[in-house]
């Protein structure tokens, strides 16, 4: 049996009567306004089968709501391994057993980091570790503005959410997310010392995603090892081609438009000459005569 080096419980944080009643008037007011929207769409398509969704949107408030108030967790650091569970009540709705020898890195992870563009399986323990919904809503806004993205995230981007653990299973890298306190982390480095803030974004291979590349436009800092669907120097070489064409066709405008004042300007001395030699012949006629 493995000995066990330290456990950290994290308790369902309890509800005041204020905070209570607020909660239960939010989900009340949600359900509501998702209500009164199924009803609209049964009546513009016909299809009574989207109160479905309704009652889909009702379970998922609920779980959401008894998670931040029943859900407790539990880290437990053994000698070989790293159990973490997500506890509702007394029974263990999810455990994740991850052997110390698997484990690659274990790093801070930041809010607007997306582990999914990396690890196609993310675990998070703590729901409290997930990105907020301003940083759910500039991932999105990435595809289309960086700018509008970093407005949006604002300065919870580079806000610290928990710690995300690396580790290798079947031959493949999976990610986890969770929040161990002060004394968690220094069992774990010292169990870890190889893997406790190591950056494993650099050692696997870049994403090529479009959705990465965004990301990484918007939030540079945090995404270090997206390679570019188009280099950067081919970019920055575009771009000096494209202005030094532009100065070419502005250079040939102003050559043009100074050949036709130079020739406007000889027209006009041409026609000049003309008039004078018609006035002299003018005058000979009128002497003779």
């Amino acid at each position: 049996m493995e000995e066990i080096i330290i456990r950290q419980r994290d308790a369902a944080k309890p509800l005041t009567g204020k905070a209570f009643l607020l909660g239960v008037a939010s989900i009340v007011l949600r359900l509501a306004l998702a209500q009164i929207v199924i009803n609209l769409a049964i009546t513009l398509s016909g299809v009574g089968l989207l109160n479905i969704a309704f009652y889909l949107y009702a379970i998922w408030l609920l779980v959401g709501f008894m998670r931040r108030t029943v859900a407790s967790y539990v880290y437990t650091l053994k000698s070989e391994t790293l159990v973490l569970e997500r506890r509702l009540g007394d029974s263990t709705s999810t455990v994740v057993e991850i052997p110390l020898s698997s484990v690659v890195s274990v790093r801070p992870v930041y809010a607007a980091e997306r582990l999914r563009t990396t690890y196609r399986q993310v675990t998070v323990i703590d729901p409290e570790a997930r990105p907020p919904v301003r940083v759910r809503a500039a991932f999105a806004a990435s595809l289309f503005s960086a700018h509008l993205a970093r407005a949006l995230a604002g300065g919870a981007a580079q806000r610290e959410a928990g710690h995300v653990l690396v580790y290798g299973e079947a031959g493949q890298r999976k990610a986890c997310v969770f929040r161990p306190d002060e004394t968690m982390r220094e069992a774990l480095a010292a169990a870890l010392p190889d893997a406790y803030g190591f950056d494993e974004r650099m050692t696997h291979a870049k994403v090529r995603t479009l959705y990465a590349r965004a990301l990484e436009r918007a939030f540079p800092a945090l995404y270090p090892y997206v390679d570019p669907l188009v280099k950067r120097e081919d970019v920055e070489w575009a771009g000096e081609e494209l202005a030094g064409r532009k100065a070419k066709k502005k250079d040939a405008k102003k050559g043009e438009k100074k050949a036709g004042e130079a020739a406007g300007v000889s027209g006009n001395s041409n026609h000049d000459a003309g008039d004078a030699r018609q006035d002299v012949r003018r005058r000979r006629r009128e002497k003779q005569e």
